[in-house]
């Protein structure tokens, strides 16, 4: 069984919502002005990503790493693309702050800001879902988690959220080299559990990346409807719920 991270098992959307609610209410007291500013700033954020250096976009693309994944990660220096990003990516968390604070016409620290951000964001809560599911997998199946991004800001998330304890092997983008939706991320890991490709499902949160990498690789799909992303390729099952997974192994084995 082979699980996307973000979105999937782990909360993503609701803590960056939450960091920049945080980091607005410490600039102003007024619930309305601090709505409006986190707009900005996710907005900015989006915006100003693209406007970095192209090399280094292309790839962020490539290996699935995202405009709000840039506000916290930690980067290897020892990858050119990585040493790159690196060398912007304090300009790029500040410059967001300014550019937001600029647009309501409101006053702070940017810098301040940026830190913030990132302290609140570098929080790991599971879905409730993500536990049960995968201590009943466990008698039988093999996991995987197979999740694009950085290397560093990835392994990050999975000791801060404690799923190490269920996984057999982890496939990242940044380490790999390759990202979903390309088939080689997933022969990477199946070579890794020893298990062949075909006997292998895919569950994730994201259509374009996760259902649609699963068909390339030609094995079976779980699409997760947590409501963040559209469906835009049919997978094997659509699931609301991790746990109702389990009925459909079962009828399936």
């Amino acid at each position: 069984m082979l699980f996307d991270l973000d979105e999937t098992l782990i909360f993503d959307e609701a803590v960056c919502d939450h960091a920049f609610k945080i980091c607005t209410l410490s600039v102003t007291d007024d619930a309305a002005t601090a709505s409006s500013l986190a707009v900005s700033a996710a907005a900015h954020a989006r915006r100003l990503w693209q406007t970095l250096p192209a090399v280094a976009i292309t790839y962020a693309n490539r290996i699935g790493h995202s405009a709000f994944e840039g506000l916290w990660a930690q980067y290897d220096s020892s990858i050119p693309s990585e040493a790159l990003l690196e060398s912007v990516i304090a300009e790029y968390r500040s410059q967001t702050w300014v550019a937001a604070l600029e647009e309501c016409g409101l006053h702070g620290d940017p810098a301040q800001l940026a830190t913030l951000w990132s302290t609140m964001r570098s929080r790991y809560p599971l879905y409730p879902d993500a536990d049960e599911l995968l201590v009943r997998l466990k008698k039988n199946y093999k996991i995987g988690i197979v999740t694009n991004g950085v290397q560093r800001l990835q392994r990050r998330k999975l000791i801060g959220c404690g799923l190490l304890h269920w996984v057999d092997a982890v496939a990242i983008s940044g380490e790999v080299g390759i990202g979903k939706p390309e088939r080689g991320i997933f022969d990477w890991i199946a070579d890794q559990l020893n298990v062949p490709l075909e006997h292998c499902v895919m569950v994730g949160d994201n259509a374009a990346r996760d259902v649609q990498g699963g068909i390339n690789a030609g094995i079976q799909t779980v699409y997760v409807e947590r409501g963040f992303k559209p469906r835009t390729a049919d997978p094997t099952l659509t699931v609301n719920n991790l746990l109702e997974i389990l009925p459909w192994l079962e009828s399936n084995a």
